[in-house]
């Protein structure tokens, strides 16, 4: 699978106070809160003046004696009242349509917030596969304002690589011994110069600044374990599986939606959350697209632009002369890059990054933690393939690959 770049969607149609969520167009443009059509000037009052809109401090400083008299509110006896902390009614109902990382990170945070929650998935049981996930510092520290006993957890499967020298190096020219020099341009201006490392990110230096966690990397199932867990917590019965979302209809502000699932049932929410990955369901139906249909050029796939270049990915162990002293290095050069990184237990990720025209499928996937697809041509040496699109490289990159098994090869 060539690599395209998505976008995530979000459907909301719930109580009268969320339309600035609804699916409808015209709603893109409106503010959050509606702003009732009689002035300023007529509705809030002081005990001897009457505030019009003005920015200076003393106009400001007045609406704390103020008496606001609220307009009408117009009664619809069709709208169900909606639980707040200081006001009695059912929760708000969320349907999830994905269960994966970023459908499970929502569904934990709407759950933590009182609503009531249901994940459809389409897998029939969740199964460990798929790849680690690298948490850079910021993302980790809004984990970690979201739900610290998550955080936590995620920890405890933590590999961080932000401790140690992450950077890029000359794709090329690298020594070939992994070894360790320092940051340098000399070699643009002197042939002689060691052309290792351009540059090492600061990334511990960063974190120590503001005080934020180290940037690092989890396995993808232990992360979507800890986040089911922590769901089932809350509610038990949070997610149901092998039954995906397959369309939806939008009954207007403040009425709801019904979703239909895989199976034909119907069922109500308030608000329905597209995750379900790059070939969405819910954003195909909301913008007419076909699901997975390519363009005639095949630049463009369900909506996505295809981004112009194709990864590989493999995994392997090895021991490199730097591999205690690096988290990950990007090997850099004409029209193409490689990335390796410490995943823990001794393993090494790799990935090739290639601008190879649309439709240069050749491996198998295993995006977004899918199940391995079956290879196009299962004769062909992958790691042979990949090999010959870096001829002329380092031998660092070459080290690796040889260290890799075939069929763990994937394309994204």
């Amino acid at each position: 699978m060539t690599r395209f770049v998505g976008l995530a969607v979000f459907l909301a149609t719930s109580s009268p106070f969320s339309s600035a969520f609804a699916p409808n167009t015209q709603h893109r443009r409106q503010t959050f809160l509606s702003i009732p059509s009689s002035s300023a000037s007529s509705s809030i009052k002081t005990k001897s003046t009457t505030i019009t809109p003005n920015t200076n401090h003393a106009a400001l400083s007045m609406v704390a004696n103020a008496v606001v008299e609220s307009p009408p509110q117009q009664q619809d006896d069709d709208y169900e009242l909606l639980s707040l902390p200081a006001r009695p009614g059912r929760p708000l109902k969320i349907a999830i349509a994905g269960g994966g990382v970023g459908g499970l990170m929502t569904a934990l945070c709407m759950l933590k917030k009182g609503f009531d929650v249901t994940v459809y998935e389409k897998t029939a049981a969740f199964a460990r596969f798929g790849g680690p996930i690298q948490f850079a510092s910021n993302a980790l520290s809004v984990l970690k304002e979201a739900d610290e006993t998550l955080f936590n957890r995620i920890m405890e499967k933590f590999t961080f690589t932000g401790t140690r020298a992450c950077g890029i190096k000359d794709g090329l020219r690298a020594d070939g011994n992994f070894r360790m020099t320092n940051d340098s341009l000399d070699y643009l201006f002197n042939k002689d110069a060691p052309a290792d490392w351009f540059v090492k990110f600061p990334l511990k230096g960063c974190a120590d600044l503001y005080d934020l966690p180290y940037t690092g990397v989890i396995d993808r199932p232990d992360l979507q374990e800890i986040l089911i867990d922590e769901c089932r917590k809350i509610k038990p019965d949070f997610i149901q599986n092998g039954n995906p979302v397959e369309s939806y209809v939008s009954h207007g502000k403040g009425k709801g939606v019904t979703v239909t699932l895989a199976d034909g049932a119907d069922e109500k929410a308030d608000i329905l959350v597209g995750a379900d990955g790059i070939w969405s369901a819910v954003r195909a139906q909301m913008y007419g697209e076909e699901i997975k249909k390519s363009s005639t050029n095949l630049l463009r796939r369900q909506g996505c632009n295809y981004s112009g270049y194709t990864v590989f990915a493999g995994e392997t162990i090895i021991s490199t002369p730097d591999y205690y002293e690096t988290g990950y290095k990007v090997y850099i050069g004409p029209q193409r890059y490689f990335v390796t990184s410490d995943v823990g237990d001794g393993r090494i990720q790799w990935y090739a990054f290639f601008a190879l025209p649309p439709g240069s499928k050749r491996a198998p996937s295993g995006w977004g933690g899918s199940e391995r697809e079956e290879q196009a041509n299962p004769t062909e040496n992958l790691v042979d393939y990949v090999k010959s699109l870096h001829e002329g490289w380092t031998d660092e990159i070459m080290t690796v690959l040889d260290a890799t098994p075939p069929e763990s090869v994937e394309q994204r």
